[in-house]
């Protein structure tokens, strides 16, 4: 569902896409390829990913042009993992296979990030490069923590369909906070009064493309 696509009224309507300059994509690219190893991609996809990501944000701040210069500040930007990331590739970790195991119980589509998160995670605390369901367990609790206040904090909350509500059921609780944050934020963004079926594909559809989960306004940290 490319954003040409977007099923959401009034998304993106009357905006140019942003037009690349000489030399920026090719800056995204070969970034994104040269971390592909540290983000656990292929390069074809760490070249896509990295690609997209840049054209959401500089879609995000209706811009008009991209540069080179805004290819390496957003790399500036972006967490760890992320293929245009500064950040990625500044140590190695190893994953035991009940790591592994557990990892793949998260929901495809923020499976890379959560091996991010707890690899920035355990390079922060000094937890060392070995990835454990207790180095795991560390961030989950964190996040846990934070989703816990989002969902009992009052909120201007839109109303989600039956459909689309049984879907975010589906989330792992220790992240339900920060779906919901984000995937009001991406609806409200897009001009939806409502989240849906259509919203949440489309908000999904997002992140695997462009692997920003955070996207500078709302998300996992």
């Amino acid at each position: 569902m490319p954003p040409a696509s977007c099923p959401v009224s009034g998304a993106r309507a009357g905006r140019a896409t942003p037009l690349w300059e000489a030399g920026a994509r090719d800056a995204a690219e070969a970034t994104g390829r040269a971390a592909a190893g540290a983000s656990r991609l292929d390069e074809n996809r760490a070249a896509s990913m990295a690609v997209r990501a840049v054209e959401s944000r500089a879609d995000q701040r209706s811009a008009e042009r991209i540069t080179e210069l805004f290819v390496r500040t957003l790399g500036r930007k972006l967490g760890y993992g992320h293929p245009l990331s500064d950040r990625t590739g500044v140590a190695a970790f190893t994953w035991t296979p009940e790591a592994e195991a557990r990892l793949a119980e998260v929901p495809d589509f923020c499976r890379e990030l959560t091996r991010w998160r707890v690899e920035w995670t355990a390079h922060k605390l000094g937890l060392g490069t070995t990835v454990t369901p207790e180095v795991m367990q560390v961030k989950y609790e964190m996040w846990g923590r934070v989703s816990h206040a989002i969902k009992d904090r009052d909120r201007d909350a839109l109303p989600w369909t039956a459909s689309a509500r049984s879907r975010f059921d589906g989330i792992p609780e220790f992240v339900q906070g920060q779906v919901l944050e984000a995937v009001e934020g991406n609806a409200r963004r897009l001009g939806a009064t409502e989240v849906d079926d259509a919203v949440v594909d489309l908000v999904i559809h997002r992140w695997i493309e462009t692997g920003d989960f955070h996207e500078g306004l709302y998300g996992f940290r």
